[in-house]
C-alpha cells in the first residue's frame, strides 16, 4: 500500500475530512501499530492560543478512562501540523447508518446506544470536560453494536465561556442546547441536551427542529417545545417525557447527568404507552398563519442593540403567560386608577370600545407582515410566526378584544395594502418617516437604529467604507438611503464608491457575510444584534448604533384605529407587559416610554 510520510507515521488512507481537519488510517513506525491519526489544518498550529488549548485538552481527554471513549495514544505537532493519535476502530457512525438505512433504530438498540454514550459523557464530565459536539456522526458503532463516542477534539473545560475557536463555530446546530447560543459558560448538561436530541433522532429517524434556515433552527432550540416521539409513532409515547426533560430549555430542569437520561430511556422501553386524551379547547385562539409561499422579504428599520434571547420560554408558552385570563397582577408603582379593568378574556373594554365598528364586527385584526427579519418577525421550525413584533401585536389584539390574522406579503406592498384597505395594520419593523407619513399614519411602539456587522477580527468603519463590498437587504432604509449617500460622499471625495450588494432576504445576507462574500453588512440594530448573537462569535458589530428612529404600525390615513392601537400599547407599557415582551426578546434597549401617532424625526 502506498503511504505518505508524516513524521514517524505513514499515512495510508484518508478516512474522513471536516472543518477541524482530516482523519487518516496511519502506521506508527515507533509503536508498530495501525492508528487513526487526526491532522488539524495548518493555520491552527500557527495560533498560539489554540495550540496551548489543544495540548491541554488533548491531555485531559487522554485521561478519560471509559470503554466507550476512543483511547488517545498521543498528540503533538509535526511539520507545522497539530495531530491526535487514537486507536483505530472498525465500524460505522450512527449518522451514516441513519442516512443509509433511511429508517430509525429499533427502540431497544437506540436505548442501548444512548446508555453507552452516556457512560462516556459522564466519565468526561467527571474530568471537568464537555464534549460539545454530541451527534450521530460522532458516535461510532461496531458490528457488535458497541458504541464509541469519538472526536474529543472539540472538548472544552467545563465553565469556559465562548463557542468559537479561530472564528469557527464549534458543534452542530441541530443538537445544541439553548444556553450555547448565549455565549456564556456551559456545563455537562449541554451534552445531556445533545444526547436527548440524538435519542429523539434514533427513535424517529429525523432530527429535532428541522428547518431550512439558521434562524429557524435556533428558534426551535430556544423557543419551541421539545418534539414528541409519539407524533411520529404513537408507540413511542412513553419516550415523550424523556425527551421533554432531556431537552428542557433550562439546564436546571433537565436530567443532571447523562446516566439519568439513559436510565429514564431504559424505563420507557417497558413502560405502558400513554393513552391519547381528547382535548377540548375553548376561549380565544390565534388565527393560523399561512405557511405556503414565502414572499420576498424586505423592510426598512432599526432596533435595539444587545440581543439576548432567554432560553426556557417558548413562543406559545410566552403567549399563554402574557395572554392568560388569570393574569390580574399589576406592577409595583402603577396606580390602580391608571390601569383600566381587564375582562376575563384579557380584553380591556374601555380600549376595545374605541376600535372602528367595521373592524370590531369581524372580531379580528388583519395584519400585513413580511418575514424573515429575526428577532422581530420570523418563522420557527414549525412554521409558526414568532418574534418581538409578533408577541407585542398578539398582546395588543388581546387588549382590543380581537384575534390577530397575519397575512404574509412583500415588504414594499405593506403600506400600500394598508392604505387600500387590504390590511388593517402593518407590522414589519417599519421605520416611521415623514415621507411615509404622507400616505399612512404611524403608531410608534419602539425605536431602533442602524448597526453594521463584520467578521470577527475585522476593522470595518461605517464612516470610512469607501471601496468596501457591503451587503444590505432590498428596500430597507440602508439600501435606499444610508449606503447610497455614503457612497456618493466617497465619489465626491475622489475615492472608490461603496460596492453595494443587495439581497432579497436578510438570512441570505447574513450567510453571505459569514461566507466572506461581503466585507460588512448594514441592517437595523436589533437584526444585526441577533445575527451577531447567533453567529456564536463569527461576527461582531462594526462601530456603534446610529440614525436612531421610531418603529411604527402603519394604518390608513386618518383611521381611528391609530388611537386604538396607541391606547393598547400605552396600556401594555403601564402594566409592565411591554417590558416583559421586550426583555424576553432581548430588545429592551429600544423600549419607548409612551406611544405617539406620527412621530417621524425627519
Amino acid at each position: 500500500m502506498d503511504a505518505t510520510p508524516f513524521g514517524h507515521y505513514q499515512l495510508q488512507m484518508l478516512l474522513g475530512r471536516g472543518g477541524m481537519g482530516e482523519v487518516y488510517q496511519a502506521y506508527d513506525t515507533k509503536t508498530d501499530r495501525i492508528v487513526a491519526l487526526k491532522v488539524l489544518p495548518p493555520h491552527m498550529a500557527a495560533d498560539e492560543v489554540f495550540q496551548q488549548r489543544f495540548r491541554r485538552e488533548s491531555q485531559a481527554a487522554a485521561g478519560v478512562n471509559d470503554p466507550h471513549v476512543v483511547p488517545i495514544h498521543g498528540y503533538g505537532e509535526i511539520d507545522g501540523r497539530l495531530y491526535l493519535d487514537m486507536r483505530l476502530i472498525e465500524g460505522r457512525t450512527l449518522g451514516a447508518i441513519l442516512a443509509e438505512d433511511k429508517k430509525p433504530l429499533d427502540p431497544a438498540t437506540a436505548v442501548s446506544v444512548i446508555e453507552q454514550v452516556a457512560s462516556a459523557l459522564d466519565a468526561a464530565h467527571a474530568k471537568g470536560l464537555i464534549h460539545r459536539d454530541v451527534k450521530p456522526s460522532n458516535i461510532l458503532l461496531t458490528d457488535r453494536d458497541f458504541a464509541y463516542l469519538i472526536d474529543f477534539g472539540l472538548v472544552r473545560t467545563a465553565g469556559e465561556a465562548g463557542m468559537t475557536t479561530a472564528g469557527n463555530t464549534l458543534g452542530t446546530l441541530g443538537y445544541m442546547a439553548p444556553e450555547r447560543f448565549e455565549g456564556g459558560p456551559i456545563d455537562g448538561r449541554a451534552d445531556t441536551y445533545a444526547l436527548a436530541c440524538v435519542l429523539y433522532e434514533l427513535l424517529t429517524g429525523v432530527r429535532p427542529y428541522q428547518a431550512d434556515s439558521l434562524e429557524q433552527q435556533i428558534a426551535g432550540h430556544m423557543m419551541s417545545p421539545p418534539p414528541k416521539p409519539s407524533a411520529t409513532d404513537p408507540k413511542l409515547g412513553a419516550f415523550d417525557d424523556v425527551i421533554a426533560t432531556g431537552m428542557a430549555k433550562k439546564p436546571i430542569k433537565r436530567y443532571q447527568t447523562a446516566a439519568q437520561l439513559a436510565g429514564a430511556a431504559r424505563r420507557a422501553l417497558t413502560a405502558p404507552v400513554p393513552r391519547a386524551r381528547s382535548i377540548r379547547t375553548s376561549g380565544r385562539h390565534s388565527a393560523p398563519v399561512p405557511t405556503g409561499h414565502h414572499s420576498t422579504p424586505s423592510r426598512a428599520l432599526a432596533v435595539s442593540s444587545a440581543v439576548v434571547v432567554l432560553a426556557g420560554l417558548c413562543a406559545f408558552g410566552a403567549w399563554q403567560l402574557w395572554g392568560s385570563p388569570a393574569r390580574d397582577t399589576k406592577p409595583v408603582g402603577v396606580a390602580e386608577s391608571t390601569v383600566p379593568a381587564v375582562a376575563p378574556d384579557g380584553a380591556v373594554p374601555q380600549i376595545a370600545a374605541t376600535v372602528p365598528p367595521d373592524i370590531r364586527a369581524t372580531g379580528r385584526l388583519v395584519i400585513g407582515v413580511n418575514t424573515p427579519y429575526a428577532p422581530n418577525e420570523f418563522e420557527d421550525s414549525s412554521g409558526k410566526i414568532v418574534g418581538f413584533d409578533v408577541d407585542l401585536m398578539n398582546a395588543i389584539t388581546r387588549v382590543l378584544g380581537l384575534e390577530p390574522d397575519y397575512r404574509e406579503t412583500a415588504f414594499e406592498s405593506i403600506m400600500s395594502s394598508v392604505g387600500g384597505g387590504s390590511f388593517n395594520v402593518g407590522m414589519s419593523s417599519i421605520t416611521d418617516t415623514a415621507e411615509r407619513e404622507k400616505t399612512v399614519d404611524f403608531v410608534t411602539y419602539f425605536q431602533a437604529g442602524t448597526l453594521w456587522a463584520q467578521r470577527s477580527g475585522g476593522s470595518v468603519d461605517p464612516d470610512a467604507a469607501c471601496g468596501l463590498r457591503v451587503g444590505v437587504q432590498f428596500a430597507t432604509i440602508q439600501e435606499t438611503t444610508e449606503l447610497p449617500a455614503k457612497s456618493a460622499t466617497c465619489t465626491a471625495a475622489g475615492l472608490a464608491p461603496i460596492d453595494i450588494v443587495v439581497y432579497s432576504r436578510q438570512d441570505d445576507l447574513t450567510q453571505a457575510l459569514l461566507a466572506g462574500d461581503v466585507e460588512a453588512m448594514s441592517a437595523d440594530s436589533p437584526v444585526t444584534g441577533f445575527a451577531v448573537k447567533l453567529s456564536a462569535g463569527a461576527l461582531e458589530p462594526a462601530g456603534e448604533i446610529f440614525d436612531v428612529a421610531p418603529y411604527g404600525y402603519p394604518v390608513a390615513k386618518g383611521s381611528p384605529l391609530a388611537e386604538s392601537l396607541r391606547l393598547a400599547v400605552e396600556h401594555l407599557i403601564a402594566t409592565g407587559e411591554y417590558r416583559t415582551i421586550a426583555t424576553m426578546w432581548g430588545v429592551e434597549k429600544g423600549m419607548i416610554d409612551a406611544p405617539t401617532i406620527n412621530a417621524a424625526v425627519g
